[in-house]
């Protein structure tokens, strides 16, 4: 088969969990002798050269051409982060000439990059990879300054997949959160992970580990609270990611927990910053165990990765890799947002012998090595490639308002008309305090 991707990263451009998706499993689809073609870049893409690696072709969106596109969207210029997803979409289109030559394309829910691939006629059939899109991670971490956006894309979103040829995830949990929203059936195939056997870390720390985003969504006010609760018997744990803007987008999520717990955050939970992937497996492999405490996570690959490495890993119900944990065999896991099960789960894991907790993280390594192992899954995945490319395209095609929604047209010729509708003195007022704002910091 000759297969498109687009999608918002793969290495060197990456730092997510789409990067991790990806790279294990396209590597493996070249392996088996198809044609594997990856148009790589998001909205905020940087300049990156074309490679060729393994039989892959991996080609990067251009940011001139989606700078030359922006006008085509002029009308969304109140809105220009949704602006440029849009045109960001559109520039992937045209490089490859709307995929002309390929049997399939499969691209990714986050970013609207699925939009010109659904509502174009003469596409090939498309898979959309649905991992965690811009729409539901604004519902679970919403910025009080994008609300406009967040519900327009919320919408757009679920009327645009509810049409999609070929709907995949992997995770339980987001197969129903779609299902609930579009009504439409999504496919479950979990992702593939390479079995890398570690070896033992010279020295071992007595402090637990995360490794995620200083985000509301991954759990650290949970975990903060749990803390706070064990008192004298709260564990010190080590939080690897970097930090992100909190809901008032006037303040940092870092910020914001020291205000909030100052015996918690920046002592019993210590931010080391980030670190390269190497360092950053080194330091999951020398943890003394390894938490994901997130309120929500479409899958979430470093409860995988200390799974790999024979950690014992508590991991939140929230993310949808406690799919693979049977708790109490392989791991541990907890309710999601709830601060005294967390505790409970934190006391009776401290309360285990090295040997159990050996015995568990052995049964961990076991569980990713039967259940994820690569040419399985891209087994898995080729048979859905084949009968969707015999099926071909979803019966229901968008109407003609989805479709003027979100494609390209003429240029405004004052794309900025959009202010004459509001008072001339909230513009004043705003325009001065944003001066302000500016020449202080």
């Amino acid at each position: 088969m000759k297969l498109l991707f687009i999608i918002p990263e793969y290495p060197p451009c990456s730092g997510g969990g789409i990067a991790t998706f990806y790279c294990s499993l396209l590597a493996e689809l070249s392996l088996q002798g198809h044609q594997v073609h990856v148009i790589v870049g998001s909205a905020f893409s940087p300049a990156l050269t074309d490679y060729q690696i393994n039989g892959l072709i991996v080609e990067f969106l251009k940011p001139q051409a989606i700078n030359a596109n922006l006008a085509k969207f002029d009308r969304y210029h109140a809105i220009p982060e949704f602006q440029r997803h849009l045109a960001a979409a559109w520039t992937a289109w045209e490089q490859v000439n709307g995929g002309q030559g390929y049997d399939l394309v499969e691209t990714t829910d986050w970013g609207m990059l699925f939009a010109p691939w659904i509502v174009s006629k003469n596409s090939p059939p498309t898979v959309v990879q649905l991992h965690a899109s811009i729409g539901q991670i604004d519902f679970h971490d919403p910025q009080l300054d994008s609300q406009l956006q967040g519900s327009l894309v919320r919408l757009l979103e679920s009327s645009l997949l509810s049409i999609a040829d070929e709907l995949q995830t992997y995770s339980h949990a987001n197969v129903k959160a779609w299902k609930q929203l579009i009504c439409r059936d999504v496919t479950y195939v979990p992702p593939a992970i390479p079995y890398k056997p570690m070896t033992k870390p010279l020295e071992k720390s007595a402090n637990g580990l995360v490794v995620g985003r200083i985000q509301h969504w991954k759990g650290p006010t949970i975990l903060c609270e749990a803390l706070k609760l064990l008192g004298g018997k709260a564990p010190t744990i080590d939080w690897i990611g970097r930090d992100t803007v909190y809901r008032d987008s006037k303040t940092s999520m870092s910020a914001y927990l020291t205000q909030t717990y100052p015996d918690i955050w920046g002592k019993k939970i210590q931010p080391l910053g980030t670190f390269s992937p190497e360092k950053t497996c080194q330091l999951q492999s020398m943890a003394n165990f390894m938490l994901v405490p997130s309120i929500w996570d479409v899958f979430n690959y470093t409860c995988v990765e200390g799974m790999a490495q024979g950690q014992l890993v508590l991991c939140s119900q929230g993310a949808g890799a406690a799919d693979l944990i049977t708790d109490g065999v392989n791991g541990l896991t907890f309710t999601k947002g709830e601060p005294q099960n967390l505790a409970d789960r934190l006391d009776t894991l401290l309360s285990w012998s090295i040997a159990e907790r050996e015995e568990i993280g052995k049964a961990a390594q076991e569980t990713v090595k039967a259940t994820l192992e690569p040419n399985a899954i891209a087994q898995q995945r080729l048979e859905i490639y084949e009968k969707l490319i015999n099926k071909g395209k979803f019966s229901i095609r968008p109407n003609s308002w989805l479709v003027d929604a979100v494609s390209p047209k003429k240029p405004l010729e004052k794309p900025l008309s959009f202010l004459d509708h509001l008072p001339l003195r909230e513009l004043s007022n705003y325009l001065v305090k944003r001066s302000l704002k500016k020449f202080l910091s």
